[in-house]
């Protein structure tokens, strides 16, 4: 029997992977955090990409329909509050996926579900919400699927969809990958609100970019992680050119006033710095610059 999968954060990554798995032939339900959004969405009944609608049920996270599968999507800093609101509806041997921005959130959830089968994810499509469940899927890239521990053998038939997926036997280094070209260029974009491109064409953005990447690296070989053949702030140059035009999304949430990753990015960093003995002065610096524009901003939902 095919098993319905879950999807706990009903962004355009949550919606995205809807489709994806509607798409092999999964029945996919998105849980829904409040009557209001639950609304909207029955008055659309599918999510639409590419002109092509996506059946999907929705429900709200209080049901008491048992959870045998089980996608999250939110933004890290609201892991906790999401993952709460259903913990009871989840089976013992659930199946999880999580795929998200930034480290620990990942380690937590696998800490509060000990039984259940745990995958973490890092992707680098592109997706945007035209309007709500109207997605535009923006850039094609690679999701990256693999266990901390053991490689689940359910994770392989994820591959059949139209995303493009492959399974990782070292998805904690993948995730540090990503990790530290956030760390370079989400929160200067954010503090500056500028385009990723800007970074690399002012001199002062740049030699910022320079000491964070410096420092990234210093705790990255503290932690064991290999991070990149060359230099870091080299793979985070050329990430920023490629993507010149683009608004890092901790840019735009700082623009929308939302609350950002940062404590799940340079934050992660910084922490684990500190357990080592390492000073982090420039990440320390733009993880208070941030938190600093949190001050007016009221708590995100997921």
């Amino acid at each position: 029997m095919i098993q319905r999968w879950h999807i706990l954060g009903a962004g355009s990554i949550g919606c995205l992977w809807a489709c994806n798995l509607v798409s092999m032939g999964y029945p996919v339900t998105l849980l829904l955090r409040n009557p209001a959004k639950l609304d909207i969405f029955n008055s659309t009944g599918a999510i639409t990409l590419a002109e092509k609608r996506y059946s999907v049920s929705a429900e709200l996270t209080d049901t008491s329909t048992e959870i045998d599968q089980l996608l999250i999507t939110t933004k890290s800093t609201d892991t906790i509050t999401a993952l709460q609101s259903i913990k009871e509806r989840l089976s013992k041997n659930v199946k999880v996926i999580v795929l998200q921005n930034g480290l620990g959130s990942q380690q937590w959830v696998k800490d509060q579900l000990p039984d259940a089968e745990i995958a973490w994810a890092s992707t680098t499509d592109g997706v945007w919400t035209k309007t709500p469940f109207n997605l535009v899927h923006a850039g094609k890239g690679i999701t990256r699927i693999g266990s901390p521990i053991t490689r689940h053998a359910w994770v392989a038939a994820l591959e059949k969809g139209f995303l493009k997926v492959e399974q990782d036997d070292d998805i904690a280094a993948t995730l540090w990958r990503k990790l530290a070209i956030n760390c370079a260029i989400n929160p200067l974009t954010a503090v500056y609100q500028c385009k990723n491109g800007e970074l690399i064409n002012n001199p002062d953005y740049l030699a910022t970019m320079v000491a964070i990447c410096k420092e990234v690296e210093l705790v990255a070989e503290s932690e064991g992680i290999e991070l990149f053949d060359g230099p870091l702030i080299e793979q985070a140059c050329h990430v920023a050119e490629l993507t010149a035009e683009n608004y890092s999304s901790m840019m735009q949430d700082i623009q929308h006033q939302r609350i950002t990753e940062i404590s799940h990015i340079t934050g992660y960093l910084c922490e684990r710095a500190k357990q080592h003995g390492l000073h982090t002065p420039t990440n320390n610096t733009y993880l208070r610059k941030i938190k600093k524009l949190h001050e007016n901003i009221k708590t995100s939902a997921y």
